[in-house]
């Protein structure tokens, strides 16, 4: 086998455009269930190894003065998941397993949630519980596997779950996307993060135009509905949105409380802006829950 070091990965990984790069063990998934544990992909597993690739503060900017929202929809997210990372990904596998080591890549996969979690992602259209998937054989986890960001992300020292779920950067807080590879490789790996930069202040409640967030959990069909824009603060809202709807005032205000079945009922009239050709949404929010931590974070030179 060719020689095959931390270092080596970390440099080549900053060459190819990756702004945050650690490696971890795996210590932390121990008790994880099945169908999140990394060693249930690769059993040989010793490492796993984070990416980070920020997104630009003016892509938010933008959304917050209501001039621009394809443009973070577009390159703030699926281009950095679908593209950006993808390449990202084979290149740094394919250095790994030139050395003789097996090279696991992981990239969000938005769409799809494992058997048994039945939270949503409210970047997308919908999304696609695994619901009727089995074990191929006994002792094996449904498919498909798909490993927690946060957790990895904590594992590998680059970023770890704030208030509202989301892994904050301590360089760059929520501004950022993440990727992974899981690998037999013997690696010298990073500490993790013991303590989120996360000081608990509420801010992302507090902004969250649908009321998505509270006691420090985010109740994703709530914000999946409001992601996709069913607020007052909308630009695009019209008079003629939910006319003679008798919960039309408590939608807007954000008041009336979405699960599955409800959030699934209204996202047809959700059509302020054209669908995008690749299931993403367009974010009609703001991200104003990232925005405000952001500033925050920064004020409070937590970043």
């Amino acid at each position: 086998m060719k020689q095959l070091t931390s270092e080596m990965i970390k440099k080549r990984a900053a060459e190819l455009g990756a702004q945050v790069c650690g490696i971890g063990s795996l210590e932390l998934f121990e008790g994880e269930i099945p169908g999140r544990d990394p060693k249930m992909i690769l059993p040989g597993a010793k490492a796993i190894i984070g990416f980070g690739f920020s997104v630009p503060r003016g892509l938010y900017e933008s959304m917050e003065r209501g001039a621009a929202y394809y443009a973070y929809t577009t390159l703030g997210v699926k281009y950095i998941d679908e593209e950006l990372a993808e390449i990202f990904l084979l290149k740094m596998g394919g250095m790994i397993e030139d050395c003789g080591y097996d090279a696991c890549l992981q990239k969000a996969v938005p769409n799809l949630r494992i058997k048994g979690d039945s939270e949503t992602n409210p970047e997308v259209k919908d999304t696609y519980e695994l619901s009727n998937a089995v074990p191929v054989s006994p002792g094996k986890p449904a498919p498909d596997v798909i490993i927690d960001f946060g957790l990895a992300a904590k594992a590998c020292g680059i970023g770890a779950p704030g208030r509202y779920g989301k892994p904050l950067s301590p360089k760059y807080g929520p501004y950022i996307r993440y990727c992974f590879i899981i690998t037999d490789a013997p690696l010298v790996t990073d500490e993790p993060l013991t303590d989120s930069i996360c000081d608990g202040c509420g801010l992302c409640e507090s902004a969250c135009p649908g009321h998505a967030i509270s006691d420090g959990k985010l109740d994703s069909w709530q914000c999946s509905v409001y992601y996709k824009g069913a607020h007052r603060s909308n630009p695009f809202m019209t008079d003629d949105f939910l006319a003679g709807d008798p919960e039309r005032e408590a939608i807007l205000n954000g008041e009336k409380r979405f699960d599955a079945k409800s959030a699934r009922e209204i996202y047809p009239k959700l059509n302020f802006l054209p669908q995008t050709q690749w299931g993403y949404a367009p974010c009609l929010c703001g991200r104003k829950c990232d925005i405000v931590c952001y500033r925050h974070l920064r004020e409070t030179h937590r970043i």
